[in-house]
């Protein structure tokens, strides 16, 4: 796989390093399948597609039609599991590229919750924030540090989208483990 659009999202991810890092260095700090093909949406009828775009890399985008808000966000979610085990106090970063689109002119969309979460109940974060999104592709990320230790699959990406009548399209989505070797 060419590595090229990754070494790009993770360079604006990780602060300028010292010292230079190839792709295979930063595609191991990748722990989980971040091409949009591979991420999960639950709380709709159908899967969304995947489609080509432009502004995005990889030029494909899973494309996520929210039918309208929910009091409860999460009940439209996207998500994506780890494929690495994680360590107490490792740097964790989730990022994303995301646009959304049919908002009133000038707003932007809000996803409620952009998280690293336990992937099964009581679905616990570990780190998270709210997030605007913008009618352009725009590469977002929120951090922090794993408070203990975790197995392969315990943690997941989990973008909370409930929160109006709106279509989101995601890009590579990313759980990125600094401290990973």
């Amino acid at each position: 796989m060419h590595k090229g659009w990754m070494v790009a999202a993770l360079v604006a991810v990780v602060a300028a390093p010292s010292v230079a890092q190839s792709a295979d260095d930063f595609a191991a700090k990748v722990i989980n399948a971040p091409l949009p093909a591979s991420l999960s949406v639950f709380g709709l009828p159908t899967p969304p597609p995947v489609v080509r775009v432009k502004g995005v890399d990889g030029g494909k985008a899973l494309r996520v039609a929210i039918p309208a808000a929910d009091k409860d966000p999460w009940k439209i979610s996207l998500s994506s599991p780890t494929t690495q085990p994680v360590a107490k106090g490792d740097r964790l970063v989730l990022a994303f590229h995301a646009r959304a689109s049919g908002m009133a002119p000038g707003t932007k969309a809000k996803i409620a919750n952009a998280s690293i979460q336990l992937a099964n109940a009581p679905y616990t974060g570990i780190l998270g924030q709210p997030v605007e999104v913008g009618d352009q592709f725009e590469f977002l990320q929120v951090a922090g540090r794993a408070d203990r230790d975790y197995a392969a699959g315990e943690l997941s990406a989990s973008l909370q989208l409930a929160t109006g009548k709106q279509t989101f399209e995601f890009g590579p989505l990313f759980i990125i483990n600094l401290d990973r070797k």
